[in-house]
């Protein structure tokens, strides 16, 4: 058995783990925000209706679900942009994801039988969970994280192209209101889970860009979540003095709510930090090709596009 099969069944073994393990924290935190929403939206004091009226949820409940979300975002980040790890990985850890989503969508009768067999306590979440796509979502951005084609080359990377990170930026600023569009009208609209699911998973993998896309596209989106989650009340204040309409405010509530800004923007960031992402070789100088790194030339490697 050669070096790069050991490689990929390793790989296998390793997304065989992750899937499990990333849903459940999903799940988890589903647990922990599901009546995040209601809250926020029921603390909109209507008229004849005492003030504080509203669905409490326990204090703990979004401190676990962020630090949930987080660790799952984080295992799912290291699967889709690290270099060392087989895409295998992540492409098998997406195969898990993608099969409980579509089982779950086959026929009623199948909804009805997961809900069954359903911890108790885990029963509304992974019926939100279904219902929301969000595995469909995450299992299609590493699906193309995992067969994109620079993921199966093990060469040395080329050396960056001028501007490389100034790209990078522009990319991650244009990517933010891009992704916040998708995962606002996402849940139940395959066009738009199939874009998201293309979008993650190009910046969570791409070679050809500078991995400042990926942490400037998640960095705001992981924030925002983080914020909500940590001070609900505080953060939906702040929702209402910039959010205006009847639709868009209530939306942004449940988003924000909902965990997915932190899975989401959190293995944007988990991906953009994965060391293979940032080393390259170094571009040829304007006399000649360029140096090798290492012991050979007695040169180190340059970092610098």
């Amino acid at each position: 058995m050669g070096p790069r099969t050991a490689r990929h069944l390793i790989g296998a073994g390793i997304g065989v783990a992750a899937a499990p393990a990333a849903a459940f924290l999903v799940l988890d935190g589903i647990r922990g925000t599901v009546f995040l929403a209601l809250q926020l939206q029921s603390s909109h004091v209507s008229p004849g209706l005492p003030a504080g009226t509203g669905i409490g949820v326990p204090a703990h409940g979004p401190w676990l679900a962020t630090l949930e979300f987080a660790t799952a975002a984080a295992m799912t980040g290291v699967l889709a942009g690290a270099k060392r790890i087989s895409p295998v990985a992540p492409l098998v850890a997406a195969l898990l994801l993608l099969a409980i989503h579509f089982y779950g969508h086959s026929s009623v009768g199948a909804f009805l039988e997961i809900s069954r067999h359903a911890p108790a306590d885990l029963m509304i979440a992974i019926q939100d969970a279904i219902i929301s796509d969000v595995f469909l979502l995450l299992g299609g951005a590493l699906v193309v994280a995992a067969l994109a084609p620079w993921r199966w080359r093990t060469g040395e990377l080329p050396p960056p192209w001028a501007n490389w990170h100034a790209a990078g930026v522009l990319a991650g600023m244009a990517a933010v209101p891009l992704l916040w569009l998708i995962l606002q009208l996402s849940e139940g609209a395959s066009l738009f889970m199939l874009a998201g699911a293309v979008a993650l998973g190009v910046l969570a993998s791409a070679r050809w860009v500078s991995p400042v896309a990926a942490v400037i596209a998640g960095a705001p989106l992981f924030a925002v979540g983080l914020f909500t989650l940590v001070d609900p009340a505080l953060a939906q204040a702040v929702i209402d003095r910039l959010v205006y309409g009847q639709i868009w405010q209530p939306v942004t509530e449940n988003l924000a709510a909902s965990g997915w800004l932190v899975l989401f923007g959190g293995m944007l960031l988990a991906a953009g930090a994965m060391p293979g992402r940032w080393l390259r070789a170094p571009r040829p100088g304007p006399g000649g090709p360029a140096p090798t790194a290492g012991p050979a030339s007695g040169q180190p490697l340059n970092l610098e596009p």
